[in-house]
């Protein structure tokens, strides 16, 4: 059986992309087919070294540090990918990688991280009015149709979570087996002394919320330790006290560290799956979240973690409240315990599984 993968693109190693590893390792000598390829962000990761096969916008050296302006390009960039010659093409999609073109004779598995959500249900939210706000909602709507229309490519879906996979049937009208992501609970401590302060990580983007996490604090004396990066870190900084600290975008083992070490998690965006809430809870920290997504699906209210209904600073607060009058139940040793029901290695049987039964069934061919 002769497989290829196919990914969006390989500019960053995050949450997609450890997935895509994972798929990867099961399948050593598959070359790995991607819009864009920067191999300096694979360093010390296990895709370095893989044979990663980019498409022509790749050599455009204007264009390719600029990952939002290609998203015109990149239905006709994924089309361009050369599949004659595999059996099983299984493509790693949140934008556009499930529209690669194969034959009748060749089977196309599809996991699915999201459908695009700036195209679909985060739209508005990716669309404020200001300048060329008209040709960005022209774009995205022909992108939407074809994105629709190419879903029908796909000959089986697998989501990242039962979330992801209700999103799939209303924007797809397509069925999807959930397979979780794989999450390295093994790599966290949890028996560690806990101090005084809380953390909210990932990318800064205004879906986020972290700007109701960051107001939240700012009205109390808690310590919040913020990490990542991204476009709103100087409007949240604005937005903070001296008791919010922005650390950036930290290595593995620091960011482990602090895991390891907070009093909690603080998670107020909605996520298709969410393997930062997994991680902490591996390194024995509960999480304070917003209802909603993926984290509804790994997190337990008032076991392994407090939920609040509305992502504002004020909901915010109270759930932190709730969280120190001991609002969850599970200690250190059972979260991350709990946390290994998302590990490496249930990922790869189960996803060997789908593979292996749905190359079966399509090489039996119709009762």
């Amino acid at each position: 059986m002769r497989v290829a993968l196919v990914h969006e693109s390989l500019t960053g190693y995050h949450g997609s992309e450890r997935v895509l590893a994972a798929l990867a390792a099961l399948y050593p000598e598959a070359p790995i087919f991607v819009t864009l390829h920067h191999p300096e962000a694979l360093h010390n990761t296990p895709l370095a070294g893989r044979d990663i096969r980019a498409s022509v916008l790749d050599r455009l050296p204007i264009l390719r540090r600029r990952h939002r302006l290609l998203l015109p390009l990149m239905p006709y960039a994924v089309e361009q990918h050369d599949l004659r010659g595999f059996d099983v093409v299984i493509s790693s999609h949140h934008a556009a990688a499930h529209g690669v073109l194969t034959r009748s004779d060749q089977l196309h598995l599809c996991y699915t991280h999201s459908p695009a959500r700036y195209a679909w249900d985060l739209y508005h939210d990716h669309l404020p009015p200001r300048k060329f706000a008209p040709l960005r909602r022209a774009l995205l709507h022909k992108f939407r149709v074809w994105d629709a229309t190419v879903a029908q490519r796909v000959d089986r879906f697998a989501a990242n979570s039962k979330h992801v996979a209700a999103r799939i049937r209303k924007t797809y009208r397509r069925d999807a087996e959930v397979i979780y992501p794989p999450v390295d609970a093994e790599r966290f401590r949890f028996d560690r002394s806990r101090e005084d302060f809380y953390v909210v990580a990932g990318r800064l983007v205004a879906y986020k919320n972290v700007a109701a996490v960051v107001q939240a604090f700012k009205n109390s004396k808690r310590k919040l330790v913020v990490i990542g990066d991204g476009p709103d870190r100087r409007r949240l900084r604005k937005l903070s006290g001296p008791n919010v600290v922005f650390l950036g975008a930290l290595d593995e083992p620091t960011f482990a560290d602090h895991l390891e070490r907070c009093r909690a998690l603080v998670f107020a965006g909605e996520e298709d799956f969410g393997m930062v809430p997994v991680e902490a809870m591996a390194a024995g920290a509960p999480v304070i979240a917003w209802g909603r997504g993926g984290v509804t699906e790994t997190v337990t209210d008032g076991q392994t973690g407090v939920f609040f209904d509305e992502p504002t600073p004020e909901e915010i607060a109270a759930a932190v409240r709730r969280f120190e009058d001991g609002g969850v139940s599970a200690d250190a040793a059972r979260l991350h315990y709990g946390a290994q029901r998302f590990g490496i290695e249930r990922f790869a049987r189960q996803a060997s599984d789908w593979i292996d039964q749905s190359y079966q069934r399509f090489t039996k061919g119709p009762a």
